[in-house]
């Protein structure tokens, strides 16, 4: 086999600044974090659920060459991210300030096409990243495998413009963390179920592979609670996970009952946390010796 390839001096020298700007970054980086310091610091917890255009996807997969299992059965083709539309959104805010041991917190929102179409979901959500400033960072689980790759597919489909944290297209940007890939590092990737089940944290209130189906069924409240559940259980995930790190300082137990009762406040009638979340955080802030409900809700506009 014979290898084509040049390094010319100009290769170098383009390899050379590219270094030299990332290692500039990450100092600048960190100065801002030591003149703020390691505790001002601001998360938007997000997930999303999407409804699949089979339309689109029959017409690009009609004439093509089936494949088949090892068992000789034809394979339907998977309906991958190019076809997926945002079926429904949730997110969170929280901003740890200096001198306090629990977030502010913004009410969580849920965005569904049960009142909207997609263009405003991805606006509001786009808006409230920008909202939430530049510094500020995108956390998901398991986004950098699928959900960012739909959102900047329909930033571009639908002429919008990206937030700053979704432009670098690296896995490791600093403006993101992926709770997925963080917590195994080279371990197996988990689901986030699964990872809450060997936590103990509360999870996702209708069967993971459910949920396609009840976007297809229009059964929007299931919808809403299901990703509404996702992106608390993932906040709590992130809490702990940057207080290990040295990222944060909190108090864990009174911050996840902070963000129960922050979603609680704004979506009272939620099964997931009536029967689930609320109760699990009250237990855990008792079970560490604080008896009352310790929170603040930032004021936000609708």
């Amino acid at each position: 086999m014979t290898d084509n390839t040049t390094v010319t001096a100009g290769d170098l020298q383009a390899l050379e600044r590219s270094l030299e700007r990332q290692a500039q970054a990450i100092i600048d980086a960190r100065t801002n974090d030591q003149a703020r310091g390691l505790s001002a610091r601001t998360f938007i917890v997000c997930d999303f659920e999407y409804r699949f255009r089979r339309s689109a996807h029959e017409a690009w997969a009609y004439g093509r060459e089936p494949e088949y299992d090892d068992r000789g059965n034809v394979k339907p083709p998977k309906l991958r991210w190019p076809f997926h539309d945002i079926a429904a959104a949730s997110w969170i805010v929280l901003r740890f300030t200096n001198g306090s041991d629990v977030p502010e917190i913004e009410a969580p929102q849920v965005w569904s096409l049960e009142e909207s179409d997609e263009t405003p979901i991805v606006q509001a959500f786009f808006e409230a990243i920008e909202d939430a400033g530049s510094t500020a960072q995108l956390v998901t689980w398991g986004g950098e495998v699928r959900d960012l790759a739909v959102l900047r597919y329909q930033a571009c489909r639908l002429g919008l413009r990206l937030p700053l944290q979704l432009r670098s297209t690296s896995p490791h940007a600093r403006e993101r963390i992926d709770l997925c890939r963080s917590v195994a590092v080279q371990a197996d990737a988990v689901h986030l179920d699964e990872y809450a089940a060997g936590a103990g944290i509360p999870a996702k209130p209708s069967p993971p592979r459910s949920i396609g189906k009840l976007v297809e069924q229009g059964q929007w409240e299931a919808v809403a609670d299901h990703v509404l559940a996702d992106v608390l259980t993932s906040a709590v995930i992130a809490l702990r996970w940057l207080a290990a790190t040295g990222e944060i300082e909190c108090n864990v137990e009174a911050s996840e009952m902070a963000i129960a009762s922050a979603a609680l406040a704004a979506f009272p009638q939620s099964p997931f946390l009536q029967r689930d979340f609320t109760i699990w955080a009250r237990d855990r802030l008792r079970a560490a010796g604080m008896g009352g409900t310790i929170y603040r809700m930032a004021e936000t506009v609708s």
